[in-house]
This record gives structure tokens, C-alpha cells and sequence, in this order.
């Protein structure tokens, strides 16, 4: 039987869906499913979940859970992380205290000083999670959708975990939800190429039987942006760029300096300050009374098959039924004019040969320029927390676009000062 163990199994929506995700699969029911998590009665009510999954589907699989990550690595063939280091408290002062220096993130967990302080207190888990599997399981297959996608990502490979792939759902979000309703054409008609790194992903290509949908992209701009105003974001960018992001407009206002440096322009462009922390802190507690009221029989689940790649994954690997998805792997030349050791998010073919990356090549120089300032955050903030460096940690927030647009030098390490402050339980043995 195979062993599908989940790193923060106490993510009660996360975890039913994926374990639906991969139950539908008539292949891989056969399958023993781990939980872990660092809190008891999440883990356990999420296992509950679980088992009514299977108890409902007939299905010959298992469940068990542990809040001991080495036992649950232990004779794992695939391992899906999903964690929030330090959880809704610092996901909250990740944003408000930027926000009292005047850098105003919408979402701030993979860009900015938000998504650098993340990686800071979510390095030291994905350190030990690496040794662990060194010891007890080597070959496992590592699905990251745990956030700060490139830097967690990154991290795994730094440590020589090679068998691992980042992934995010923007990319075939964009394309099956946001296109098919804006141009009116089913989602799974639509045939694109992207490439990039994750949330600075651009569709290369966009076509609808061989017809190039941009110019119905642009034509349909006006009303898109009068329906949803924030979406003037991302048009702006394609007008500016000749390219559609994938990321939704939330995360792109803040990647670049150019949507949010006054309150003025974040009001204009409809993408307000602290949108990730209220969003999710909000939904986490609706999910919580909706996992209860499953388990008390009020309410039924929904088995339908998401469109995250994770099952489709371990689907292909395991039975060598070829699939296509969009993955976070090393460079290494995928795509030419971005450096080597960068992580880049890219079409990857799965078989039983395992997850192979495709070539892209050379994508248009402005979308490499505005990739590569967080490619360099990402470095710095990776290198930062495995070497516990507070220098490159501070040169990792420098580098930010929206911050150094808006921040003296002075300014911007009293603000680092006040984050590794409030950070210090996770920086207590850094010199």
C-alpha cells in the first residue's frame, strides 16, 4: 500500500479535497494516508474527516496521524506539505508592521518583507524534514504547496532533496475560470504556455483552436474591469508587459512598485491592504465549522475532483499514464535568460520516469526584468535562513521592489529590526 503522507494534516479543507483528489483515481485507492501536524486537535478532527471520506467511498484505504514528523516521513512514497509556520498571529504582524513603514502588502506571503520573514520561521521545518527523509525515506516524492512557494522550494533542493516540485493553481486557475468566463469559451478548450517564476508567470502563448485569444483578451478589458475594478491590475500590465500574468491581481499589485507606494493608488486599483490575513484568518474559521458540521452529519461532502495537480501527480507516477502540469523545479536552463539556481514555474510531463521539466527558452526581456528582482529576494532570503545570516536576511527585504520604492535605507532596517523582534522565538539562536 502505498503511503501518502501530508505535512500539516491538521488543514481540514485542504486535506479532504486532496484526499477526494486522489481517492477518485480508482488506481490509488489502495492508498495509506498520514496526517501531521503540531496541533492535536486539528489533526485529529481532520483524521475524523478522513475516515468518513473513506468509510463513504468504500475505498480500501487508511488513515492514521502523528504530531511526530519523523514517524510520519517514515516509508513515505509521497509527501504533500501544507503548513503555515507560526500560523494567523504572525501572518498578521508579517503585514501590519510593513504597513506602519508604508509598505502596504494585499497578501504578502511570497513577496516582500511578509513572505521573507515566512521563510525565516518556515526554513528551520523544511531543514529538519529534509534529514528525515535522507534517513527514512530518500526516494519520496515531494509535492510543496506550502508558502512562500519558490523559497520553500528552493530550500528542499538546497538541502538535496531533488525529488521535489513546488506547485500553485494560478496558472490553470486563470485559464479554465477567469478567460473561460471573460471570453466566453470553455475552460478546457483553451490551450496556453506560460512560463516564469511563480506569481510572476506570464501565459507565453493563449490560443482557442489555434486562434490566438489575445486580442479578445484586450477587447474584453473594459468590461472585465468595470465588473471586478481590481482587475485593472493585471490589464495594466499586459497592456505594459504584451503578456497576461497568471497570478491574480491581489498578489500582482504588490510584486511590482508601481500599483500600491499611496493609499491613493491602492483605492484606485481596488486591492486593499491586508486582503491575504482577513481572507484566509476569515475562511480558516468557516472551514473549521464546516469540517465540524460534516462530522455531526449536517452537511454533506462534495466529492468532486479539484483541478490541483497533486492526485493527477502521484496518478501519473504511479501507473505512467502521461499528464502535463505546471511545477516549481530548478532552472538549469529551462528558461535561458533567468539564472541557473533559480526556482521557475514551467510545463513538466509526468510518467513513471517521473517529473521531467520542459524546456521553455528564452522568454521576452521585459518579463525576465521584473522577475528578477524577487529572484534575487528569493536567494538571499533562502541562503538567509539556512546560513541564520540577519545581513542577507535585511538585503533580502532591500531587494524588494514595492519596499525599496518606497523606504530609505534607515528606514527600512528599523522596520527589519521591528520584523526579527517580533520573530524572535524562530531567530533566538541566530548570532
Amino acid at each position: 500500500m502505498r503511503k501518502v503522507t501530508l505535512i500539516g494534516g491538521g488543514s481540514a479543507k485542504f486535506v479532504r479535497e486532496m484526499v477526494i483528489d486522489i481517492l477518485s483515481y480508482p488506481e490509488l485507492e489502495e492508498t495509506h494516508f498520514c496526517l501531521m501536524d503540531i496541533n492535536q486537535e486539528r489533526v485529529e478532527r481532520t483524521a475524523r474527516l478522513v475516515s468518513k471520506i473513506i468509510a463513504d467511498r468504500k475505498v480500501p484505504a487508511s488513515v492514521e496521524w502523528t504530531l511526530n514528523q519523523r514517524q510520519a516521513l517514515d516509508g513515505a512514497h509521497y509527501v504533500i506539505i501544507t503548513i503555515m509556520v507560526g500560523g494567523y498571529d504572525h501572518y498578521r504582524t508579517d503585514v501590519e508592521i510593513p504597513a506602519r513603514y508604508g509598505v502596504c502588502q494585499s497578501i504578502s506571503d511570497t513577496v516582500g518583507p511578509g513572505a521573507v520573514f515566512r521563510e525565516v520561521r518556515t526554513s528551520p521545518v523544511l531543514q529538519e524534514l529534509a534529514r528525515n527523509l535522507r534517513d527514512v525515506a530518500p526516494q519520496a516524492w515531494v509535492l510543496n504547496y506550502a508558502n512562500p512557494m519558490a523559497m520553500n522550494t528552493w530550500t528542499l533542493n538546497e538541502m538535496g532533496h531533488a525529488r521535489t516540485v513546488g506547485l500553485c493553481h494560478s496558472i490553470q486557475g486563470t485559464a479554465e475560470y477567469s478567460f473561460a468566463n471573460w471570453l466566453g469559451i470553455p475552460g478546457k478548450e483553451i490551450d496556453y504556455t506560460a512560463g516564469g517564476i511563480n506569481h510572476v508567470n506570464f501565459y507565453l502563448t493563449l490560443r482557442h483552436k489555434g486562434r490566438d485569444l489575445y486580442p479578445d483578451l484586450l477587447a474584453a478589458a473594459p468590461r472585465v474591469i468595470e465588473k471586478s475594478p481590481r482587475e485593472r491590475v493585471r490589464f495594466e500590465l499586459l497592456e505594459a508587459l504584451g503578456h497576461f500574468p497568471a497570478e491574480g491581481a491581489d498578489h500582482q499589485s504588490e510584486y511590482s512598485a508601481w500599483f500600491r507606494k499611496t493609499q491613493e493608488l491602492i483605492d484606485y486599483y481596488a486591492v486593499p491592504t491586508y486582503t491575504g490575513y482577513k481572507n484566509d484568518s476569515h475562511c480558516f474559521e468557516v472551514r473549521v465549522r464546516e469540517a465540524e458540521d460534516i462530522l455531526a452529519g449536517k452537511v454533506a461532502i462534495r466529492y468532486q475532483r479539484s483541478n490541483e495537480y497533486g492526485a493527477g501527480i502521484i496518478h501519473s507516477l504511479e501507473t505512467g499514464t502521461r499528464g502535463l502540469i505546471y511545477g516549481n523545479v530548478p532552472n538549469r536552463g529551462l528558461i535561458e535568460n533567468l539564472p541557473s539556481q533559480a526556482m521557475v514555474e514551467v510545463p513538466c510531463v509526468v510518467d513513471r520516469n517521473g517529473i521531467q521539466p520542459c524546456r521553455v527558452g528564452r522568454i521576452p526581456p521585459q518579463l525576465a526584468a521584473v522577475m528578477m528582482p524577487h529572484i534575487s529576494v528569493q536567494e538571499l532570503a533562502v541562503l538567509g535562513a539556512l546560513r541564520k545570516d540577519r545581513n542577507l536576511i535585511r538585503q533580502a527585504v532591500q531587494a524588494d521592489p514595492l519596499t525599496g520604492a518606497i523606504l530609505t535605507l534607515p528606514r527600512l532596517r528599523a522596520m527589519v529590526d521591528e520584523l526579527f523582534a517580533e520573530n524572535r522565538d524562530y531567530t533566538s539562536d541566530w548570532p
